[in-house]
């Protein structure tokens, strides 16, 4: 009612309407970059773990087939640890 009245007031409830949109707009593109940031994330980790799973995979098949651990190691790049507990 006092808006009607006073066009002061009128114009300061638009601004302020519209700084208050402008900071959800911001804060929605925030969150949405963050998530596509961790979306990415847990796509290359994915990746990284099912490398290291197929490197393992071989490590076994070639153990299987009697090739020497250094071969295994240069050609995986797994520790002779790693290729122990296999």
């Amino acid at each position: 009612m006092a808006e009607k009245k006073n066009p002061t007031l009128k114009k300061a409830r638009q601004e302020m309407t519209y700084l208050t949109g402008d900071a959800e707009v911001k804060r929605l593109a925030f969150l949405r970059e963050k998530w596509e940031m961790d979306r990415i994330s847990d796509i290359n980790n994915v990746k990284r773990e099912a490398k290291e799973e197929t490197k393992k995979e071989t490590a076994k098949k070639m153990l299987e087939k009697g090739i020497g651990i250094n071969t295994i190691i240069e050609i995986t790049g797994l520790t002779k640890e790693e290729i122990e507990k296999l």
